[in-house]
């Protein structure tokens, strides 16, 4: 009976965190998803398979050097698509992926450390200005916190619970945060030397864990087999470039100093902080002397801290060794691991009372400066609108005159395409001519800077008014 009892309230305890944490990702979610670049040419890609019935093997493109990702988060992006073609669809999925992340955190936390830590935690990570922000819109790196905290979770059951199917659910974890973002190689690196300095590899076991590693990138290993070793040949070359003397004036301890001064300690302001500057500053002190503390006397640090300490040593080994300026996007992988860091350095200190009463407070006020309240991107309210405003009469056509760097045409495109009045023609180029003979009436689209240099032939068209909403593109109306 207590044991039921207690299951009951542990799943009261991750409904709230989910549904709250869910709130805090989809609240006036189209105000708030980035519909950019990288959002619109993995619809398009999406599409475009799903119209051929082909099958997908490539990822998105990597931020840096001429190579690809393995294509999990194209499926990911998939099983969004099935439901809705709306940009809307691939983003509430990463908002619930987020959102599964802060119970994980709980269950990782009860298990392995307390109940009432594990709550502030997960609660810390629902309200975390850096999370929410990155879990509004669809974006490949966006999911790695999910799938470093199962690692951990997994990780964790395989060596102090001797669970073995752990071992090959913390493997798929890993390989799936790799495939997410090259970021999550750090993940994949710590997973596998874990497993290998504890001596849990025996034969048998690494023969699984080879397979099925090499199983889960099968597709990505097919295209390289089908296409020369492409990918291969350009993360052999980015390596080999990152080796020239222009590269290396980035290299070396001036620069991490500089990294860990400034970047850092806007990250993790930003990860718990309320973004606030000086207090990433004094708790970059703390984490530093912590973890330096920590290392000195790790043969008396409670076993379950020790994964999260060697974690964090090797991720700061890893960021030394990485030669280009570090976004915040490439520390994603940390946020789980540090919340629950500062949540167990806290408690050390101030004891487990005076840590729930400090967090408490923190809570409240990143949840009164979320950034679910905050300022928003107009630019998908803007193309929405638009379409709305540019489909309600039929034969039409639209014509683009607008900078090809803003994507803006792009973006535009793919929401037309989903519309079920589509443009009776596509090419709907020269407003002088009228377009095409069927077509009654001609909408045109020009950048602010390309329309004030046109007056001419534009002062026939009606301006639509796309008040309060401005992107720096404006709307004729030519009935023809």
């Amino acid at each position: 009976m207590v044991k039921t009892s207690s299951m009951k309230k542990v799943f009261k305890i991750i409904i709230w965190l989910l549904l709250f944490s869910l709130f805090l990702r989809i609240f006036h979610l189209s105000y708030f998803i980035s519909y950019h670049q990288d959002q619109v040419r993995d619809l398009f890609y999406i599409k475009d398979h799903f119209q051929a019935s082909s099958f997908i093997l490539l990822g998105p493109k990597a931020s840096v050097g001429d190579f690809f990702l393995p294509p999990f988060w194209y499926y990911l992006m998939s099983l969004a698509y099935l439901f809705s073609k709306s940009p809307l669809a691939p983003a509430f999925l990463t908002a619930v992926l987020s959102s599964i992340t802060t119970i994980v955190i709980y269950l990782f936390g009860r298990k392995f450390f307390s109940g009432s830590l594990a709550f502030i935690a997960a609660t810390l990570y629902a309200v975390s200005p850096l999370s929410i922000e990155y879990s509004r819109f669809a974006w490949n790196p966006n999911p790695i916190p999910l799938f470093t905290i199962l690692t951990f979770y997994f990780l964790y059951k395989f060596l102090f619970e001797k669970d073995e199917k752990s071992l090959y659910w913390g493997t798929i974890s890993a390989n799936l945060a790799f495939q997410l973002h090259y970021q999550g190689l750090v993940i994949f690196i710590f997973y596998f030397l874990t497993l290998l300095f504890t001596k849990k590899f025996n034969s048998k076991r690494f023969f699984r864990y080879f397979i099925l590693n090499f199983f889960l990138v099968l597709p990505f290993v097919i295209y390289e087999v089908q296409n020369n070793f492409r990918n291969t040949s350009g993360i052999i070359n980015f390596l080999i470039a990152t080796q020239t003397t222009a590269k290396l004036k980035l290299f070396g301890v001036p620069f991490f100093i500089k990294f860990i001064i400034r970047d850092f300690s806007f990250f993790i302001s930003r990860v718990l902080f309320f973004k606030n500057q000086i207090i990433g500053y004094f708790a970059l002190v703390v984490f530093l002397i912590s973890l330096g503390i920590k290392t000195l006397t790790i043969k008396r640090q409670d076993k379950y801290e020790k994964p999260l300490i060697f974690f964090l040593i090797f991720s700061l080994i890893m960021l030394f060794f990485y030669k280009n300026s570090l976004i915040d996007f490439y520390l994603l992988f940390l946020i789980p691991i540090v919340i629950i860091y500062f949540v167990l350095v806290f408690k050390n200190i101030l004891g487990q009372k005076k840590t729930m009463i400090v967090f408490f407070v923190l809570i409240l006020i990143n949840l009164i400066r979320s950034p679910t309240f905050g300022a928003f991107d107009k630019s998908y309210l803007w193309l929405t609108e638009s379409i709305k405003k540019t489909t309600v009469k039929k034969d039409y056509c639209i014509a683009y005159n607008i900078f090809p760097q803003t994507f803006i045409e792009s973006k535009h495109r793919y929401l037309m395409s989903l519309v079920k009045n589509r443009p009776a023609y596509d090419k709907c180029q020269q407003i002088i001519n009228r377009c095409y003979p069927k077509v009654k009436t001609a909408y045109y689209f020009c950048e602010a800077a390309i329309c004030d240099r046109a007056t001419s032939h534009l002062s026939i068209g009606k301006l639509i008014d796309m008040k309060p909403l401005d992107y720096g593109v404006k709307i004729y109306e030519f009935d023809l």
